[in-house]
């Protein structure tokens, strides 16, 4: 388990990443408004069915940020890795409606130009900041297991993100004394986003962390290519 004030940076990048969604989802809605386009009744359905959705999980994440996690902080009691879960998968989905909702703006209500990039580069914000969430959640605790395998004396394949202060602490000292902090993962999550890969000197090692990056890269690549690109075709 992680304490609560350990986790509130992290928790806080997830905030920041569902109200800059909200803010997505707003404009997309004023999209819709200002140009009605005929569909059929079905799709008008799973429309405004998606939109009940989206407003259900956004209010199902801020209660449990209010009545289950605010009150841990208060106490800077233990943190379950259950209730982070739930938070960073609710953060995700409605991440997940946005970036298809705004690829589908794009040729349902033609969405381009000035508007198109804003949202793109909010969208770009929010992939990053969700992402940091849980590159942190993955790697904290297989740390604590390297750690506990480097203090035993035991060979073992270090699992997690390899940060180059780690491994030259690894090699200098021989020692695993080091622990990364926040702006340690911002800046590994930030250069993957613009890189689609880990940034230079760091490693990744494990199934799990590389699952995570390739849904990182599949991500910004339709950020990038598809949303960004366009946008910036169509400023003329």
């Amino acid at each position: 388990m992680s304490s609560a004030r350990g986790a509130l940076p992290y928790v806080l990048a997830l905030l920041a990443s569902v109200l800059i969604g909200a803010l997505i989802r707003w404009q997309l809605l004023q999209h819709l408004l200002h140009r009605q386009i005929a569909t059929a009744s079905w799709l008008v359905a799973c429309r405004y069915g998606l939109m009940v959705a989206y407003g259900l999980s956004l209010l199902l994440f801020l209660a449990l940020l209010l009545w289950a996690y605010l009150p841990r902080l208060r106490r800077d009691a233990a943190c379950s890795r259950g209730l982070l879960a739930l938070l960073g998968a609710l953060a995700s989905a409605e991440l997940m409606v946005n970036l298809a909702s705004l690829n589908l703006g794009i040729v349902r209500l033609g969405i381009a130009s000035y508007a198109l990039l804003l949202e793109g580069l909010l969208l770009y914000v929010s992939v990053t900041l969700s992402f940091l969430f849980w590159y942190w959640y993955f790697d904290h605790p297989l740390r604590l297991i390297s750690a506990d395998a480097h203090a035993s004396s035991q060979h073992r394949l270090p699992l997690g993100i390899l940060f180059p202060e780690e491994a030259i602490e690894d090699v200098r000292f021989h020692s695993a004394n080091w622990i990364p902090g926040p702006i340690d993962y911002l800046y590994f999550t930030a250069l993957s986003s613009n890189c689609f890969a880990a940034p230079e000197g760091h490693l990744l090692i494990g199934s799990k962390l590389k699952t995570l990056q390739l849904i990182h890269s599949f991500s910004m690549i339709l950020v990038f290519i598809v949303i960004l690109a366009r946008a910036i075709n169509t400023l003329g």
